[in-house]
């Protein structure tokens, strides 16, 4: 069976000859040899891809065979543990606070060593004795100076694209930290997102709205990355584009999130700061070098540990996501940004169709909303086209939020009086909403809550079409008659709270609070009203 070393020899001979060939085409030769080498040079290119290739596909054999507590190398005992302390730093107990103090943590003066197997330790120890005895450590056959032993190998050769430069980056970020998360004691469950980039919705051009890398955890992003085949400027210049100040919802007193730049075989870590500011933290390293290649693996695992650390300051909040992520629910897609999210419906006739809506009833509700904090707010438009030519149906709104954490009367009252204001303003517009229910409401902050999901509106009152008496049947309680009325949203906000005070809450709240929920679902009681109640309008409980 073919061998991860004996592929990385085939490549090595291949650039070899790919460089012989490099030399014989900036000498004078007649144009017919001329052809003939540039010939010959697709074809050792093409061998390259392949070999490349297979490489991939034996790391990834050796990663799921690792996982799965085997290694295919090893016949002794699998030391792993034991080595990978040699790579990583005794311990971080608080987190840098400013860019030198992270630069240190990435880069420190006593730096660890990485373990590899006797083969490549003694090879190196002959070719390059000062960076060996600097950064690397004997160690046997055990999957972590196994895996080790196969990055230190990787050639960079010529860049020839943006796709190879990624897919280098991505072997070296998650080969290091997988071994991480495997046999050190700083393990965290966390997702890698390699070339997520996208078109911007609507964007005939080839601008991007999402970083190429990204690392979540927790359901926060603590990395992002962009790759460029041009230089690293450009790839700041795009970072920088697309990352906003972190939200302190999500990410409490947390001061910074990780980035990088990478281009050509150029690396560069960042720091992408509270307020959104980016700086480069550290040397640039050229990982087409055996010193700034082993600078890089171990600043990897350095990285690891600090994101572990992140993840331990940051508050635990249900139902965020992480950004640039997304979701998809059938037709429905959410992309979650800095500091908005993109709601795209597609086949968005049927949708309209199935819900009884329109785009025009959709927009007054927004219309009727830029006021108010209590309902999302349209951004990034600035025209009317929200229906592509394929039919898909795309917003952008802001701000961002979560699901509501409700602990006390007090949040409690705070959630039903921001739903109230949301509600007033939409019956105002002579609309109504039709789908209030707590997935439907978000927190925005620690006192503020809004009622999202605007694609459900109709015009007030809605009447129930014939072929729907099943819906009417379902909702008897709420429809007055064969109509949806703004009584109807105030019915189901009681029902929300009087569901939630019994089954989640399990909390005891006042009598008055307990009235108000009856005067809601008795569809006696409006919205203007129910904010002018005393349990809404006293600023004491």
């Amino acid at each position: 069976m073919t061998t991860i070393l004996e592929v990385q020899d085939e490549i090595r001979k291949v650039q070899g000859e790919l460089e012989e060939l490099t030399k014989r085409l900036q000498e004078e030769v007649p144009e017919a040899e001329r052809a003939q080498l540039w010939k010959e040079e697709e074809l050792l290119w093409k061998e390259k891809e392949l070999l490349w290739k297979e490489e991939e596909q034996l790391r990834e054999k050796e990663l799921l065979l690792m996982r799965s507590g085997q290694n295919s190398t090893a016949l002794v005992p699998d030391r792993s543990g034991e080595w990978i302390k040699h790579m990583l730093m005794p311990g971080l107990t608080t987190l840098p606070q400013h860019d030198y103090d992270l630069a240190n943590v990435l880069f420190p003066e006593k730096h660890g060593k990485l373990p590899v197997t006797r083969r490549l330790y003694h090879e190196r120890l002959m070719q390059k004795p000062d960076v060996t005895e600097s950064f690397l450590i004997e160690a046997d056959d055990s999957a972590v100076p196994t895996l080790l032993t196969s990055v230190l190998r990787v050639s960079f050769g010529r860049v020839v694209s943006e796709t190879y430069i990624s897919a280098r980056i991505v072997a070296f970020l998650e080969d290091i930290f997988e071994l991480c998360r495997s046999y050190s004691p700083y393990r965290f469950t966390y997702q890698f997102f390699f070339n997520c980039n996208e078109p911007t919705a609507g964007s005939s051009t080839k601008e991007r709205s999402r970083p190429d890398t990204l690392l979540t955890a927790y359901e926060c992003t603590f990395l992002i990355g962009e790759d460029k085949l041009s230089s690293l400027s450009d790839a700041e210049g795009d970072l920088r584009a697309k990352v906003r100040p972190i939200s302190t919802v999500f990410y409490g007193e947390l001061q910074f999130i990780l980035g990088y730049i990478a281009a050509g075989s150029a690396f560069q870590w960042l720091s992408i700061g509270k307020s959104g500011v980016v700086r480069r933290v550290g040397p640039t390293l050229d990982l087409s070098t055996d010193v700034d290649r082993c600078q890089y693996l171990l600043s990897i695992g350095y990285a690891y540990q600090l994101i572990k650390k992140m993840i331990d300051s940051v508050p635990e909040v249900p139902g965020h996501h992480a950004m640039f992520t997304v979701d998809i629910v059938g037709d429905r897609t959410l992309c979650f940004f800095p500091d908005r999210v993109r709601k795209s419906i597609k086949n968005f006739d049927s949708f309209c169709r199935e819900m009884m809506t329109g785009l025009d009833v959709i927009l007054r509700g927004y219309k009727a909303g830029e006021r108010c904090p209590s309902l999302p707010q349209l951004m990034g438009k600035t025209s009317d086209d929200y229906i592509s030519r394929t039919g898909t149906y795309t917003v952008e709104i802001s701000p961002l939020g979560h699901a509501p954490i409700l602990t006390s009367e007090q949040s409690i009252r705070m959630m039903a009086k921001n739903v109230c204001e949301a509600l007033s303003v939409l019956h105002e517009a002579g609309l109504v909403h039709r789908d209030v229910r707590l997935p439907n409401v978000v927190q925005v902050s620690q006192e503020q809550f809004m009622l999202i999901d605007l694609e459900t509106v109709a015009a007030s009152p809605f009447r129930l079409p014939e072929g729907f008496e099943y819906l009417r049947e379902w909702s008897i309680e709420m429809l007055e008659g064969s109509f949806y009325t703004p009584m109807s949203d105030m019915y189901q906000l009681g029902r929300l709270l009087e569901k939630e005070k019994d089954v989640h809450w399990m909390i005891e709240i006042s009598e008055s609070a307990v009235q108000f929920i009856r005067k809601l679902r008795s569809k006696k009681c409006t919205a203007a009203m129910a904010l002018s109640d005393p349990w809404l309008s006293d600023p004491v409980l």
